[in-house]
Protein backbone atom coordinates (compact mmCIF):
# COMPACT_ATOMS: atom_id res chain seq x y z
CA UNK A 1 0.00 0.00 0.00
CA UNK A 2 2.80 2.24 0.88
CA UNK A 3 4.53 1.87 -2.30
CA UNK A 4 0.50 2.85 -4.19
CA UNK A 5 0.44 5.46 -2.52
CA UNK A 6 3.93 6.81 -3.34
CA UNK A 7 2.85 6.26 -7.17
CA UNK A 8 -0.61 8.22 -6.84
CA UNK A 9 1.70 10.86 -4.91
CA UNK A 10 3.44 11.06 -7.94
CA UNK A 11 0.89 10.83 -10.54
CA UNK A 12 -1.52 13.53 -8.75
CA UNK A 13 0.89 16.07 -8.07
CA UNK A 14 2.00 16.11 -11.88
CA UNK A 15 -1.25 16.61 -13.00
CA UNK A 16 -2.27 20.33 -13.92
CA UNK A 17 -4.78 22.06 -11.80
CA UNK A 18 -8.40 22.12 -13.25
CA UNK A 19 -10.21 25.64 -12.36
CA UNK A 20 -13.29 25.41 -13.35
CA UNK A 21 -15.89 28.02 -13.95
CA UNK A 22 -19.59 27.47 -13.49
CA UNK A 23 -22.52 30.23 -13.84
CA UNK A 24 -25.98 29.15 -11.83
CA UNK A 25 -28.64 31.47 -12.66
CA UNK A 26 -30.75 32.19 -9.16
CA UNK A 27 -34.64 32.59 -9.40
CA UNK A 28 -36.04 35.78 -7.58
CA UNK A 29 -33.13 37.82 -6.45
CA UNK A 30 -32.53 41.13 -8.16
CA UNK A 31 -31.08 42.22 -11.65
CA UNK A 32 -28.80 44.84 -9.40
CA UNK A 33 -26.67 41.63 -8.56
CA UNK A 34 -23.42 41.94 -10.79
CA UNK A 35 -22.73 38.23 -9.35
CA UNK A 36 -21.11 36.41 -6.44
CA UNK A 37 -18.15 34.76 -7.10
CA UNK A 38 -17.41 31.46 -5.02
CA UNK A 39 -14.19 29.56 -4.61
CA UNK A 40 -15.19 25.84 -3.64
CA UNK A 41 -11.87 23.95 -2.08
CA UNK A 42 -12.26 20.68 -1.01
CA UNK A 43 -10.38 17.57 0.12
CA UNK A 44 -6.84 19.02 0.49
CA UNK A 45 -6.03 16.09 2.87
CA UNK A 46 -3.15 17.78 4.38
CA UNK A 47 -0.20 16.69 4.22
CA UNK A 48 -1.12 14.82 1.04
CA UNK A 49 -2.40 17.69 -1.40
CA UNK A 50 -1.22 18.11 -4.97
CA UNK A 51 -0.72 21.99 -4.28
CA UNK A 52 1.36 23.79 -1.83
CA UNK A 53 -1.08 26.55 0.21
CA UNK A 54 0.70 29.14 -1.92
CA UNK A 55 -0.26 27.40 -5.16
CA UNK A 56 -3.17 27.27 -4.22
CA UNK A 57 -3.57 31.31 -2.80
CA UNK A 58 -1.82 32.17 -6.28
CA UNK A 59 -4.60 29.99 -8.40
CA UNK A 60 -7.56 32.02 -6.25
CA UNK A 61 -6.12 35.63 -6.60
CA UNK A 62 -6.63 35.28 -10.51
CA UNK A 63 -10.13 33.97 -9.86
CA UNK A 64 -10.96 37.43 -7.55
CA UNK A 65 -13.64 35.29 -5.42
CA UNK A 66 -16.16 37.19 -3.20
CA UNK A 67 -15.80 34.26 -1.25
CA UNK A 68 -13.91 31.28 -0.51
CA UNK A 69 -15.72 27.76 0.87
CA UNK A 70 -13.83 24.72 2.42
CA UNK A 71 -15.96 22.19 2.55
CA UNK A 72 -14.18 19.43 4.35
CA UNK A 73 -11.13 17.00 4.28
CA UNK A 74 -8.36 19.97 4.14
CA UNK A 75 -6.98 18.01 6.83
CA UNK A 76 -5.95 14.28 6.72
CA UNK A 77 -7.77 12.38 9.76
CA UNK A 78 -5.10 9.10 9.19
CA UNK A 79 -1.59 11.29 8.94
CA UNK A 80 0.32 13.23 11.10
CA UNK A 81 -1.45 16.66 11.82
CA UNK A 82 0.09 19.62 9.83
CA UNK A 83 -0.04 22.59 11.56
CA UNK A 84 2.27 25.12 9.77
CA UNK A 85 0.67 24.09 6.47
CA UNK A 86 -3.27 24.65 7.26
CA UNK A 87 -1.74 27.75 9.41
CA UNK A 88 -0.19 29.19 5.96
CA UNK A 89 -3.31 28.22 3.93
CA UNK A 90 -5.85 30.10 6.36
CA UNK A 91 -3.49 33.22 6.28
CA UNK A 92 -3.12 33.54 2.45
CA UNK A 93 -7.03 32.51 1.89
CA UNK A 94 -8.09 35.22 4.43
CA UNK A 95 -5.90 37.59 2.11
CA UNK A 96 -7.97 36.99 -0.87
CA UNK A 97 -11.65 36.79 0.89
CA UNK A 98 -13.50 35.64 3.46
CA UNK A 99 -13.52 32.41 4.29
CA UNK A 100 -16.43 29.70 5.21
CA UNK A 101 -15.44 26.10 6.48
CA UNK A 102 -17.62 23.13 7.89
CA UNK A 103 -15.85 19.69 9.03
CA UNK A 104 -15.54 16.59 6.49
CA UNK A 105 -15.00 13.07 7.28
CA UNK A 106 -11.41 13.06 7.86
CA UNK A 107 -11.63 16.22 10.39
CA UNK A 108 -14.18 14.29 12.53
CA UNK A 109 -12.84 10.78 12.36
CA UNK A 110 -9.82 12.08 14.55
CA UNK A 111 -11.02 14.30 17.79
CA UNK A 112 -7.85 15.29 18.24
CA UNK A 113 -7.46 16.63 14.57
CA UNK A 114 -11.02 18.25 14.71
CA UNK A 115 -10.19 20.14 17.73
CA UNK A 116 -7.11 21.74 17.19
CA UNK A 117 -8.28 22.16 13.25
CA UNK A 118 -11.80 23.86 14.17
CA UNK A 119 -9.37 26.26 16.55
CA UNK A 120 -7.25 27.06 13.96
CA UNK A 121 -9.72 28.31 11.80
CA UNK A 122 -11.29 29.93 14.27
CA UNK A 123 -8.90 32.02 15.86
CA UNK A 124 -7.75 33.15 12.16
CA UNK A 125 -11.27 34.63 11.50
CA UNK A 126 -12.54 32.13 9.88
CA UNK A 127 -16.52 31.88 9.62
CA UNK A 128 -16.75 27.80 10.77
CA UNK A 129 -19.96 26.51 10.19
CA UNK A 130 -20.85 23.15 11.61
CA UNK A 131 -24.65 23.53 12.22
CA UNK A 132 -24.50 27.14 11.99
CA UNK A 133 -25.70 30.02 9.24
CA UNK A 134 -24.73 33.38 8.46
CA UNK A 135 -25.63 36.13 6.24
CA UNK A 136 -23.57 38.41 4.01
CA UNK A 137 -24.58 41.02 1.05
CA UNK A 138 -23.24 41.58 -2.31
CA UNK A 139 -24.91 44.78 -4.14
CA UNK A 140 -27.47 44.50 -1.46
CA UNK A 141 -28.59 40.89 -2.00
CA UNK A 142 -28.92 38.61 0.76
CA UNK A 143 -27.11 35.81 0.52
CA UNK A 144 -27.65 32.86 3.87
CA UNK A 145 -25.22 30.62 4.08
CA UNK A 146 -25.33 27.67 6.30
CA UNK A 147 -23.25 24.43 6.81
CA UNK A 148 -23.97 20.88 8.41
CA UNK A 149 -20.91 18.94 10.35
CA UNK A 150 -20.00 16.20 8.75
CA UNK A 151 -22.19 13.16 9.50
CA UNK A 152 -22.61 9.30 8.12
CA UNK A 153 -25.37 8.04 6.53
CA UNK A 154 -25.94 5.53 9.65
CA UNK A 155 -26.76 9.13 11.76
CA UNK A 156 -28.88 10.85 9.61
CA UNK A 157 -31.92 10.10 11.57
CA UNK A 158 -30.59 11.19 14.80
CA UNK A 159 -29.25 14.44 13.61
CA UNK A 160 -30.68 17.40 15.14
CA UNK A 161 -31.49 19.66 12.47
CA UNK A 162 -33.75 21.88 14.03
CA UNK A 163 -31.48 25.32 13.64
CA UNK A 164 -32.00 24.17 9.71
CA UNK A 165 -35.74 24.84 10.01
CA UNK A 166 -35.01 28.26 12.25
CA UNK A 167 -33.21 29.45 9.13
CA UNK A 168 -34.97 32.41 7.52
CA UNK A 169 -34.69 33.51 3.92
CA UNK A 170 -36.42 36.34 2.19
CA UNK A 171 -37.69 35.90 -1.12
CA UNK A 172 -35.42 38.22 -2.78
CA UNK A 173 -32.40 36.26 -0.85
CA UNK A 174 -30.43 33.38 -1.86
CA UNK A 175 -29.64 30.37 0.15
CA UNK A 176 -26.08 28.77 -0.17
CA UNK A 177 -25.45 25.29 2.01
CA UNK A 178 -22.27 23.62 2.85
CA UNK A 179 -22.14 19.79 3.43
CA UNK A 180 -19.16 17.97 2.84
CA UNK A 181 -20.73 14.33 1.52
CA UNK A 182 -22.88 14.94 -2.12
CA UNK A 183 -26.55 14.15 -2.48
CA UNK A 184 -26.39 13.05 1.46
CA UNK A 185 -27.88 16.47 2.42
CA UNK A 186 -31.27 15.83 0.80
CA UNK A 187 -32.26 13.37 3.51
CA UNK A 188 -31.52 16.07 6.38
CA UNK A 189 -34.03 18.61 5.92
CA UNK A 190 -36.86 18.38 7.67
CA UNK A 191 -40.00 18.71 5.66
CA UNK A 192 -40.51 22.72 7.14
CA UNK A 193 -36.93 24.03 6.32
CA UNK A 194 -36.49 26.06 3.43
CA UNK A 195 -34.60 24.55 1.01
CA UNK A 196 -31.06 25.93 -0.33
CA UNK A 197 -30.53 27.47 -4.06
CA UNK A 198 -27.41 25.80 -4.11
CA UNK A 199 -25.06 23.09 -2.11
CA UNK A 200 -21.78 23.02 -2.21
CA UNK A 201 -20.24 19.20 -1.39
CA UNK A 202 -16.73 17.02 -2.11
CA UNK A 203 -15.84 13.92 -0.82
CA UNK A 204 -16.29 11.98 -4.13
CA UNK A 205 -12.83 12.48 -5.47
CA UNK A 206 -14.16 12.67 -8.79
CA UNK A 207 -14.58 9.06 -8.99
CA UNK A 208 -10.63 8.38 -8.56
CA UNK A 209 -10.00 6.92 -12.14
CA UNK A 210 -12.29 8.19 -14.81
CA UNK A 211 -12.87 6.23 -17.42
CA UNK A 212 -11.91 7.91 -20.72
CA UNK A 213 -14.65 8.27 -23.82
CA UNK A 214 -17.99 7.83 -21.42
CA UNK A 215 -16.22 10.26 -18.83
CA UNK A 216 -17.43 8.21 -15.48
CA UNK A 217 -16.14 7.62 -12.48
CA UNK A 218 -15.18 4.30 -11.07
CA UNK A 219 -15.87 4.83 -7.46
CA UNK A 220 -16.33 6.92 -4.44
CA UNK A 221 -16.61 6.52 -0.82
CA UNK A 222 -20.58 6.39 -0.05
CA UNK A 223 -21.89 6.03 -3.47
CA UNK A 224 -19.78 2.58 -4.69
CA UNK A 225 -19.16 1.95 -8.25
CA UNK A 226 -20.37 3.77 -10.78
CA UNK A 227 -21.39 6.95 -8.96
CA UNK A 228 -23.20 9.66 -9.96
CA UNK A 229 -22.46 12.87 -7.80
CA UNK A 230 -18.38 13.31 -8.49
CA UNK A 231 -17.48 16.49 -10.37
CA UNK A 232 -19.45 20.00 -11.55
CA UNK A 233 -22.82 21.13 -11.66
CA UNK A 234 -26.25 18.85 -10.91
CA UNK A 235 -29.62 20.00 -10.85
CA UNK A 236 -32.43 18.77 -8.56
CA UNK A 237 -36.31 18.62 -9.43
CA UNK A 238 -36.56 21.80 -7.03
CA UNK A 239 -34.82 24.14 -8.77
CA UNK A 240 -32.11 23.46 -6.54
CA UNK A 241 -28.10 22.70 -7.71
CA UNK A 242 -25.25 21.20 -6.22
CA UNK A 243 -21.62 22.09 -7.36
CA UNK A 244 -19.16 19.12 -6.18
CA UNK A 245 -15.29 19.61 -5.92
CA UNK A 246 -12.92 16.54 -7.36
CA UNK A 247 -10.85 18.04 -4.36
CA UNK A 248 -7.21 18.36 -4.60
CA UNK A 249 -5.76 15.15 -3.15
CA UNK A 250 -6.69 11.56 -2.67
CA UNK A 251 -6.75 9.50 0.55
CA UNK A 252 -8.23 6.02 0.90
CA UNK A 253 -7.89 5.02 -2.93
CA UNK A 254 -4.44 6.85 -3.21
CA UNK A 255 -4.97 6.29 -7.40
CA UNK A 256 -6.04 9.23 -9.30
CA UNK A 257 -6.19 8.39 -13.09
CA UNK A 258 -7.67 10.66 -15.67
CA UNK A 259 -8.77 12.66 -12.99
CA UNK A 260 -7.31 16.28 -12.44
CA UNK A 261 -7.45 18.49 -9.49
CA UNK A 262 -10.13 20.31 -9.06
CA UNK A 263 -11.21 24.03 -7.80
CA UNK A 264 -14.66 25.37 -9.11
CA UNK A 265 -15.27 28.71 -9.24
CA UNK A 266 -18.93 29.72 -9.01
CA UNK A 267 -20.67 32.69 -10.17
CA UNK A 268 -24.57 33.09 -8.74
CA UNK A 269 -26.84 35.66 -11.25
CA UNK A 270 -29.96 36.54 -11.54
CA UNK A 271 -32.22 34.68 -13.51
CA UNK A 272 -31.88 34.97 -17.16
CA UNK A 273 -28.36 36.74 -16.98
CA UNK A 274 -26.50 33.61 -18.19
CA UNK A 275 -27.40 30.13 -18.47
CA UNK A 276 -25.25 26.77 -18.49
CA UNK A 277 -25.84 23.34 -19.39
CA UNK A 278 -26.18 20.91 -16.32
CA UNK A 279 -26.67 17.40 -15.88
CA UNK A 280 -30.34 16.42 -14.13
CA UNK A 281 -29.89 14.60 -10.80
Amino acid sequence: MKLIRLIGDFIRKRNPLHIEHITIPITGISSNLTSLKVAHVSDLHIPRAAFSPTEIADALKSQNPDVIFLTGDIVDGGLKFDGPTLALLIILLMEIAPVYAISGNHERRNRHHYKVWKTMLELRGVNYIDDKSARIEKDGIGFIIAGIRDISIEEILDFDSTFLSEIEVAHDECYLLLFHKPNIWRFCFPANAPIPNVVFSGHAHGGQIVIPHINRGLIAPDQGLFPKYISGLYQYSNNSYEVVSRGLASSTRPLRINNMPHIPIVELVPEGKENKTIDMA
